[in-house]
């Protein structure tokens, strides 16, 4: 039942991850979050309309005004303190958190991470790149335990998704080679099936 996406960022993949939630759920309003304000009008004005995205897109004043009423949040940032205020979350929000990469940059506050279920792409990979969860381990706020699951685990039945509607969950992914390399023969072998594209000897 999502319905309203919020997004934090206006790049390359804040565009690529709006795509994504607007092709797996009835998105029908979207609200961008950025410091940089002209950016996120660009965003709206680009991303209006396309594959099912809503035709209008508001740029939120604050990063309370984006996540009030979301049902999906996406941060696609490089920031390096928290993009909004996790006492501000819904109760039954799910959060994409795609941005951090290194240990230097961070997202998500530990209000946040207490309050979500946290699902991660690989514990290993979030523990030593994702710096809104390294920070709160090293200043004892917060223990890898705390993480629920990796995703695969969920997919394979070896640990529980989401268990209530009012349940906030947190996807935090860092990016790891073989998911893009899976990707990319899915994505290789529907074009093959499809008849579409050219093959290219190198």
């Amino acid at each position: 039942e999502a319905h309203t996406a919020a997004i934090f960022g206006s790049g390359v993949q804040a565009r690529t991850q709006l795509k994504a939630v607007c092709a797996v759920r009835p998105i029908e309003r979207v609200r961008v979050y950025s410091p940089h304000r002209e950016h996120a009008f660009r965003f709206a004005e680009e991303m209006a309309g396309q594959n099912g995205i809503p035709s209008e897109i508001t740029v939120a004043d604050s990063p309370q005004a984006a996540v009030s009423e979301a049902d999906v949040i996406c941060t696609a940032t490089t920031s390096a303190t928290p993009v909004f205020d996790g006492r501000d979350l819904q109760p039954g929000t799910h959060i994409n958190a795609v941005g951090s990469f290194t240990p230097d940059m961070v997202e998500l506050d530990l209000e946040t991470l207490l309050r979500a279920t946290v699902l991660v792409d690989s514990r290993q990979a979030v523990l030593e790149e994702a710096g809104e969860i390294i920070t709160p381990i090293r200043r004892g706020e917060y223990h890898e335990d705390d993480i629920h699951a990796e995703l695969g685990e969920v997919i394979l039945g070896r640990a529980n998704g989401r268990q209530t509607q009012d349940e906030i969950t947190l996807f935090k992914s860092v990016g790891i080679a073989v998911q893009d390399a899976v990707a990319a023969t899915r994505a290789l072998q529907g074009a093959q099936s499809a008849g579409l594209g050219h093959e290219i000897e190198l």
